[in-house]
């Protein structure tokens, strides 16, 4: 059974505790183990304990904890990050160091429930028991990586433990360096047991590939400035202000592993994975066809259903919430279509800033007069989506469009199940590029892979020549636009340790008719909000009872 199909399911062929307890009884075990339709169902458990990848922040976009957007509502917890106004007893995210142990428990145990009881393998499909227990590992590390990107180095659990076991459930946190060789070690374990591709009744599983993308995921964050020299001997990395820490050895190790995901070659020896090859088929990715993308590596199952999502991004307009709501600072990365920046390009008229842009803000971003369900947008005031402070209206004077179905109309049908993109090969080829950079600079292949995906784009090529630091600037540059809105940035900020700049202060824009004005109207940027930046913030406090349960438990700094 696909897993599409096991996530509608009410599990009445199987106890609700054998699939939400971290702990079974023996018999329950039992029941488990010697079959493998039961087995099969608690692993496909396991897959729902993975976080949303577009409502990863409660229930809503992350982009909004960042200078991506801002949300309109202030019950929304995107404005605790922002306003700093989060500890160790309050994770705007979740409690997530338990959340996370809970699911690596559960892993740990059926793999070793697996073991015991010599379950079966699937009669039908000879093999799918080998491909389980792949992906039972690949979770595992999977739920370590989201511990490290949160709070740093963790502590590696890799058996069930009983309430006895003290010396285990008290021991120290790893260094981050140890947390991703494990890693990477349940990763291979993982990728020899995984097919590179599923048919389509299993959509949703892990592959090969979704294992070594998570490989170059975590060794580029590894290299990264915040973890480059702190992550081999601390589980905290170095907040200080310093952004230059480096490791030719790390960034090397980044490079192949994202190398491999590239070459990833399926059993009639083509490559597995490409990138689409039209702007208008990457905006499809998003909504419609990301099952069968070829540029999708692997994808969180309903990630929202219904109308969810485009409610809450939709304008106040057309129905919606008005959140995740694009901020100026954004805005201004995106370059003009001659390869420039707004502030170098000829091209760029502030009276009439929306014209000549990179195509993909088009595709990403919605602004005032732009055409969207059938109507221009206005957000002039009382404008039907105007810019204000009142309920459900963008404080920024943008609308987000790149993760939207247009075709969506709020309170009528039923909606879409949204399939969250957890990686995709865009972001494996500027791992890449960035790490290329970093140890090899000028190497011909960082171009090769950058402009590939701006050609994709419709943008010029980035000129040759470029110094290692200005090809820096413009890989993170083509990052912040190419994987807007899909977790990421949060992530690059504070591993680049650029927080404390990017952070501080968002803008907006304010559109007002008048006489004689480009196309009638006057554009005035303004100051949306300050936000509360310390270097504490470069990583996420232990939730305080788990420090207290355990003394060996060290808490992050500054928290």
């Amino acid at each position: 059974m696909g897993l599409a199909l096991c996530a509608g399911l009410t599990m009445t062929s199987c106890k609700k505790g054998f699939l939400d307890r971290a702990a079974t009884t023996q018999q329950q075990d039992v029941d488990i183990f010697t079959s493998f339709n039961q087995t099969d169902l608690v692993i496909n458990n396991l897959y729902r304990r993975t976080p949303r990848v577009y409502g990863y922040l409660a229930g809503y976009n992350m982009s909004s904890a960042t200078d991506e957007s801002k949300d309109a509502s202030t019950w929304m917890a995107s404005m605790r990050f922002n306003n700093g106004s989060w500890s160790g007893n309050d994770n705007p995210i979740g409690n997530t160091w338990r959340d996370n142990y809970v699911a690596i428990r559960q892993a740990n145990s059926i793999l070793e429930g697996i073991a015991k009881y010599n379950t079966p393998d699937d009669p039908n499909n000879p093999g799918y028991l080998e491909n389980r227990i792949g992906e039972v590992y690949y979770l595992r590390a999977h739920f370590l990586a989201e511990l490290l990107r949160q709070f740093g180095g963790a502590i590696i659990v890799t058996k069930t433990m009983l309430p006895t076991d003290i010396d285990e459930l008290n021991k120290p946190r790893s260094t981050y360096d140890q947390c991703v060789e494990q890693i990477s070690k349940d990763c291979d374990e993982a990728a020899k047991r995984l097919p590179t591709e599923y048919p389509a009744s299993q959509a949703g599983r892990v592959t090969k590939g979704t294992c070594l993308a998570l490989k170059s995921r975590m060794t580029l964050y590894s290299a990264s400035p915040l973890w480059a020299i702190a992550g081999k001997t601390s589980a905290r990395p170095d907040i200080s202000s310093n952004n230059t820490a480096s490791d030719p050895v790390k960034w090397q190790r980044a490079a192949a592993a994202a190398k491999a995901v590239i070459d990833l070659r399926n059993k009639d020896g083509a490559e597995v994975y490409a990138l689409e090859p039209t702007l208008a088929l990457r905006q499809d990715m998003f909504k419609s066809t990301t099952l069968q993308s070829k540029e999708v590596i692997w994808v969180r199952m309903n990630d929202f259903t219904g109308q969810a999502l485009d409610q809450y991004i939709f304008s106040n307009g057309n129905g919606g919430w008005s959140g995740a709501a694009p901020t100026q600072n954004l805005v201004n990365d995106y370059e003009m279509n001659d390869g420039l920046s707004i502030r170098t390009s000829p091209l760029y008229n502030p009276a009439r800033p929306y014209i000549n842009r990179d195509p993909r803000f088009y595709t990403d971003i919605l602004y005032n007069r732009a055409q969207f369900k059938g109507r221009a947008i206005e957000t002039q005031p009382g404008g039907r989506d105007e810019q204000s402070t009142a309920t459900d209206r963008t404080r920024t004077g943008y609308f987000l469009r790149k993760l939207t179905d247009e075709a969506i109309t709020i309170g009528q049908g039923a909606g879409r199940n949204v399939h969250g993109i957890v990686f995709r090969l865009a972001e494996i080829y500027l791992n890449y590029a960035e790490a290329l950079n970093e140890y090899d600079p000028g190497n011909p292949e960082i171009l090769t892979y950058v402009n590939r995906i701006r050609a994709r784009a419709g943008q010029p090529n980035l000129p040759t020549g470029l110094t290692q630091d200005q090809m820096r600037q413009r890989i993170r540059n083509e990052r912040r636009i190419e994987l807007s809105f899909e977790n990421h940035r949060f992530w690059d900020v504070r591993r680049w340790k650029i927080a404390e700049t990017t952070e501080k202060e968002i803008f907006g824009m304010k559109a007002a008719p008048k006489a004689g004005a480009p196309d009638g109207y006057e554009y005035t940027i303004f100051k949306v909000e300050d936000r509360l930046w310390r270097n504490a913030m470069y990583v996420i406090p232990i939730t305080q009872d788990e420090t207290l349960r355990n003394p060996n438990l060290q808490q992050n700094e500054g928290w």
